[in-house]
């Protein structure tokens, strides 16, 4: 540290190991915040994939139940005999 001619420091000067330090810690505190960011997009894109396949699983599942719906229908559907055609 640089004193002046009094024996006291320079506020002007500053020591660079202290100031080092000061912004190894800054940056450690800025890596852990970018960390922690990171970390809730990261959640948040997840549940929206969760969601989405969700959606698409129970659209499947309808749209399943609907076909075999409407094909349990055409199956029980008879074409009606016609009173002209006379069975022998």
């Amino acid at each position: 540290m640089i004193t002046d001619a009094a024996g006291k420091p320079n506020p002007n000067e500053s020591d660079p190991e202290k100031l080092e330090r000061l912004l190894e810690l800054e940056l450690v505190r800025k890596r852990a915040e970018w960390k922690e960011t990171g970390e809730r997009y990261r959640a948040y894109r997840s549940m929206g994939f969760v969601f989405l396949f969700l959606l698409v699983a129970g659209a499947l599942v309808a749209a399943f139940f609907v076909f075999s719906r409407i094909s349990e229908q055409r199956a029980n559907q008879r074409i009606p005999d016609s009173p002209d055609v006379v069975k022998p």
